[in-house]
């Protein structure tokens, strides 16, 4: 059984999906949704609730640390090693590099972690927007805008003016 939730926030929606054992796959602002809420039942809608109500309060700046239950069912042991590194290394407000990242993850190809990135299933809640490159914000899977206003929203960038109309 798999439940379905949308967080409405600043950036457009972003998709949840849970399952009983916990939140499977976020799918940021310009990816495929699923057609609308799965109401669920029991756990799984329980998780996808717990999910849209906390990405809904990080999108406001509201929340710096998230608390569901994580699927990884679909996820290799390597690269759950990787999101594990990811998650203790980069807490909210810091980036890490991608070949720091793969140096503390253990593995040798930085470019294994760009890979890894890419493939994150759960963006945002497991904050693949904080690794970037050794010359710049490197790439994300949201586009680089979105990773920038991210960035932005946890204080490690500075926040753009809007000058409005002049």
């Amino acid at each position: 059984m798999v439940a379905r939730r949308t967080a409405a926030g600043p950036f457009g929606d972003v998709g949840v999906e849970a399952t009983p054992s916990g939140l499977r796959r976020v799918r940021l602002p310009g990816e495929r949704v699923l057609p609308g809420d799965s109401t669920g039942a029991g756990a799984a809608a329980a998780h996808a609730e717990i999910a849209a109500e906390q990405i809904v309060e990080y999108l406001a700046g509201n929340l710096q640390v998230f608390a569901v239950e994580l699927d990884w069912d679909t996820v290799d042991a390597t690269h759950r090693r990787v999101l594990d590194t990811l998650c203790e290394i980069a807490p909210y407000g810091t980036t890490v590099t991608y070949g720091e990242l793969g140096k503390q993850a253990r593995v040798e190809d930085p470019r294994d972690v760009g890979v890894f990135m890419a493939r994150n299933p759960l963006p945002l809640v497991v904050p693949c927007h904080r690794v970037v490159a050794s010359d710049g914000l490197g790439g994300f899977g949201g586009g680089l805008e979105l990773k920038r206003r991210l960035l932005e929203l946890e204080g490690v960038l500075p926040a753009r003016l809007d000058l409005g109309e002049l």
